[in-house]
Order: C-alpha cells, then sequence, then structure tokens
C-alpha cells in the first residue's frame, strides 16, 4: 500500500507500481486539473461513465467541472493517477464530508477503461483511506450501481466489511467505518499479568 503524506497545499505526491509491473504517479488533484479529469472522462466507456455518476453521461458540464475541482485537501479530497510512460491521467479517486456528519465522507473511485483490473483501484483507494485517516474522517459512505460487483470487491479489499444501509432497484448504498491503523507489537515487550 502506498501512503501519502500531506503538507499544506498539498505538497505531496508517491511513485508506485501496480502489479503487473506499470508505475504510476499520484499526486493532489488541484481546483486548476479541470483538463485531467476531461481526460479521465474521454477514456471511460458508457458502462463505466453510468456506473461512476449512477445515470448516462455523455459529457461533464461546466458546473460538473467546478464541482469535482472544488478540492480544498480537507473537507473534498481527491488524488490523481498518472501513468509514467506518458502522463497522462489514468485514474482518480475522492471524498467529500458530509457538512451534516463531518466525520463521515462520500467516496467515489474510477479509472480509465484501460487501467481497469490491474490494481490501481486498490493503489487509488488505499491512498484515500491514509489520507482520509490523517483528516480525521472515521466513516465512509458508498453509493454504487447495484450491479458495480467490482466496486464492491474493491470496497471490501480496501476498507473490510460494510454495512449495507439502503437497496433498491438501481443502487446500493453501504456505510464503513475507516479502520484503524494496525499497530504493530514491539519485539521483546511482553507484559506480565498480575
Amino acid at each position: 500500500m502506498t501512503t501519502l503524506s500531506a503538507q499544506p497545499r498539498c505538497g505531496y505526491a508517491a511513485r508506485t507500481y501496480l502489479p503487473d509491473g506499470s508505475e504510476v504517479l499520484l499526486r493532489p488533484l488541484e481546483p486548476e486539473d479541470g483538463d485531467l479529469l476531461l481526460d479521465i472522462f474521454a477514456e471511460l466507456g458508457p458502462l463505466s461513465r453510468e456506473r461512476r455518476f449512477l445515470t448516462p453521461k455523455h459529457t461533464l458540464t461546466g458546473s460538473d467541472l467546478r464541482q469535482l475541482t472544488a478540492v480544498d485537501h480537507h473537507d473534498h479530497e481527491a488524488i490523481v493517477a498518472l501513468s509514467t510512460v506518458d502522463c497522462r491521467p489514468v485514474g482518480v479517486a475522492r471524498f467529500v464530508r458530509s457538512a451534516a456528519a463531518p466525520d463521515t465522507a462520500d467516496v467515489a473511485v474510477v479509472v480509465v477503461d484501460a487501467w481497469q483490473a490491474r490494481g490501481l483501484g486498490t493503489v487509488l483507494a488505499s491512498s484515500l483511506l491514509g489520507r482520509a485517516r490523517e483528516l480525521g474522517v472515521g466513516r465512509f459512505s458508498l453509493l454504487m450501481a447495484r450491479d458495480n460487483e467490482a466496486a464492491v470487491k474493491l470496497m471490501h479489499r480496501v476498507l473490510g466489511e460494510a454495512e449495507r444501509v439502503s437497496l433498491d432497484r438501481d443502487t446500493a448504498e453501504f456505510a464503513v467505518s475507516v479502520p484503524p491503523v494496525a499497530r504493530r507489537r514491539r519485539a521483546g515487550r511482553v507484559r506480565k499479568g498480575a
């Protein structure tokens, strides 16, 4: 798992390798990165777009771009993955805190079609999880297409068990507690009982 360390104005980036040997650069999405999001959107097929936006979507509007780039790296965080071969954006993961419950954030991950099933979604989701921990997010809310098996597998692989909040004809909503960082036991320290 790749972990990103945060600094003010998001001076962080990380290079990591996927299981197939591909190298990607993970960095924060910035408000001026609308073109990167347009490139990602252009590389999504109709099914990927529908699963991400929960409706058929043929274009990203100006309003969509303003909303998707309104990152502040605290209440709205987004991490973009770039191929190190050609610097093209290949995926993005984001969370947006709930105004009503600031310890809860809605989460979304999207990977361009050509890079799906290569482990990039896991890398992006794991990195986003690390940022969420740093920023005090304790719970994720995920709304997804009911038939999006890849998203369900990704959720369980990165986050563990989830509570299904609702299920209807088209969507499923899950809530997941952000798991704490596993603490390592110190070698040689044994606490004896009294």
